[in-house]
């Protein structure tokens, strides 16, 4: 028994590390959800530009998360962390700081790549430094960090915002993130054997420009039309597209290895992943738009509500990461899916007639979802990864989470303005009946997806990959 105990609190620093490193994503993304009403408004934006706000962070991170990956796995982890916290911290400085759209958007995108290296050495170290059995747990520790930083984060964020300015959400981040740095610095061991001669740069640019210019096409394709930048955009992505993958197919060290998605089942697994994502981003942009312009709530009362997802994540992670490690992922991963349909359904017939209770249900659905499969669904992922290919699998893991987050908010934004035909038009000035037509519009195609996740979650069965 002391023997088991002694081994548990050996990894101990690890899973704190993981833990801080997913906490201030976790903050990150739902601190700054609750104040985007506010930003929106001081900058007069429309819900196009203002998705940016939470794009182009996530794009950010969706396009370096990969390269931090390959320099994590290539011997570099304790430098890629400590340095991600550092870099998260000063970028949040500077987003508080910002007195112009663009340099907002700038600031986040630095703090992208802060949050990449983070994201990308976090996931990493439950894939590198844990033992097998141990795999669920450390990516349910992650995901603990990052529920706990998300149900902190609504809540603070009203406050901040309400009683201070939007500003302070960035500045909350700073002392956080040099605290953290400092842990990791002493946690981790020093690197060894680290080799960059084989690092796949043009892959890297090749691979960001595509998810660039795919994404705007993305959103702009629903709520502008075909335009001469969305032509443009569209046909950026398929060319730059197509020479990434004719490119790494030629590669031996690829920053991205399409093998592992000649399986059929990986390639399931991640769709629906990628999928739940995109929903719950999706659905995180748009709500606090919805509290403030449909139901007249303050930012507090927006972080307030906002809580209840939060805290219901938190509830399940833990637990279910620890029993799915024992009975399988599948059925974690179905439930989840169902809750998630359930939980768009409902999103998409709200409106202020309804009692208050209907959102806060939704919103609880919306948590357990991610509080159920969360870890399940990761663990699962990396399941279907053949066995000399985990550091690839752990990339990709961070990978459709935060392209997943991009695509959500980017296609959300996009289906809300085509809905509501209000392309151009700040979100504050809407009228509540021009408002609804976009959210529900956006949430019936949640609904849709939602289901295809749930279909393809269905079909896969259990197993490991054995290739």
């Amino acid at each position: 028994m002391a023997k088991s105990n002694s081994y548990a609190r050996a990894h101990i620093p690890l899973l704190v590390t993981i833990a801080l490193g997913m906490f201030l994503d976790g903050l990150d993304g739902t601190i700054v959800n609750v104040a985007l009403p506010d930003i929106s408004e001081s900058f007069g934006m429309d819900s196009s530009m203002s998705s940016w706000i939470v794009t182009v962070y996530f794009l950010v991170l969706a396009g370096m998360v990969l390269i931090f990956g390959k320099l994590c796995d290539s011997g570099a982890i304790k430098k890629i962390i400590t340095a991600g916290f550092l870099v998260f911290s000063l970028a949040s400085l500077a987003c508080g700081l910002s007195n112009d759209i663009v340099v907002l958007l700038a600031a986040r995108a630095v703090q992208g790549v802060g949050a990449s290296m983070l994201a990308a050495s976090s996931v990493m170290l439950s894939v590198k430094f844990l033992p097998s059995h141990m795999t669920s747990f450390g990516l349910g520790v992650g995901l603990l960090g990052s529920s706990i930083g998300a149900a902190i984060g609504p809540a603070l964020g009203g406050v901040l915002a309400e009683t201070l300015s939007w500003h302070w959400v960035f500045f909350i981040n700073v002392p956080v993130g040099i605290a953290a740095a400092l842990i990791a610095h002493r946690a981790i061991p020093a690197d060894t054997g680290f080799d960059r001669s084989a690092f796949d740069y043009r892959g890297s640019v090749l691979l960001f420009l595509s998810l660039v210019t795919g994404l705007y096409a993305l959103e702009s394709f629903p709520s502008h039309g075909v335009t001469t930048m969305t032509v443009v955009s569209l046909v950026l992505f398929v060319v730059l597209f197509t020479v990434f993958v004719v490119y790494e197919r030629r590669l031996a060290v690829p920053v991205l290895n399409l093998r592992v998605f000649r399986s059929g089942r990986f390639v399931a697994v991640s769709v629906s992943f990628l999928v739940m994502n995109a929903c719950y981003m999706g659905c995180l942009y748009l709500l606090p738009y919805y509290m403030r312009v449909e139901l007249g709530f303050d930012t507090i009362m927006c972080g307030l509500f906002l809580l209840v997802a939060a805290v219901m994540t938190l509830m399940f992670c833990l637990k279910v990461g620890k029993i799915a490690d024992v009975r399988g992922n599948r059925p974690f991963v179905i439930a989840g899916c169902f809750l998630m349909v359930v939980a768009m359904g409902l999103f998409s017939v709200m409106d202020a007639s309804m009692p208050t209770w209907v959102l806060i249900l939704g919103l609880a659905l919306l948590g357990t979802m991610w509080g159920v499969a969360g870890g399940p669904v990761g663990g699962r992922l990396i399941d279907n990864v053949p066995a000399d290919q985990r550091g690839s699998g752990s990339a990709l893991l961070s990978f459709f989470i935060y392209f997943g987050s991009a695509m959500g908010t980017a296609l959300f934004a996009g289906l809300f303005g085509f809905g509501s035909a209000s392309a151009g038009q700040p979100i504050a000035d809407l009228d509540p009946a021009v408002f609804m037509d976009g959210f529900g519009f956006a949430m019936m195609f949640g609904v849709a997806i939602a289901a295809v996740a749930l279909v393809l979650s269905w079909v896969v069965n259990e197993g490991r990959s054995r290739a």
